[in-house]
């Protein structure tokens, strides 16, 4: 049986998804509805459909209509809901609309920054739903 010889002598500050404290947020429940795509905890997500406002996907276009954030929970069964990079298509999934969540971002931020969410993503770590703290011309929805 192996041992731990080592610690940490620090305590990481969160996770990508994972709410930020226990203020006053608001969730909605929305499905992936991404054909084959998973998505991922942290990442935002378009409205699919102008007429069910609880079908979501990820962005595709500048001119796609956020949603919301994907909020990670312990509760999805490992075996049919989650996949090895995210969520699985049909999965209802927490979609933050409101509150402070952690995430990561392709790019250095500051406290305060303005976040854009890519659209369009030409390959690592370009991704869609993804944040930057800058606008990427016709890559990213304001």
């Amino acid at each position: 049986m192996a041992v731990q010889t080592s610690y940490a002598d620090s305590v990481a500050t969160g996770f990508s998804g994972q709410l930020a404290d226990d203020g006053e947020h608001d969730v909605i429940a929305m499905t992936n509805d991404e054909v084959s795509a998973e998505i991922a905890f942290g990442r935002a997500v378009k409205f699919n459909s102008t007429s069910v406002a609880t079908s979501a996907a990820l962005p595709s276009a500048e001119s796609s209509i956020i949603a919301g954030i994907v909020v990670h929970s312990h509760r999805y069964l490992p075996t049919t809901e989650l996949g090895t990079t995210g969520l699985k298509p049909g999965v209802i999934m927490n979609v933050l609309r409101k509150g402070r969540i952690k995430v990561t971002v392709e790019d250095a931020v500051q406290v305060g920054d303005r976040l854009w969410v890519r659209g369009v993503a030409g390959g690592d770590p370009e991704v869609l739903g993804g944040l930057l703290p800058a606008d990427d011309g016709t890559d990213t929805v304001d």
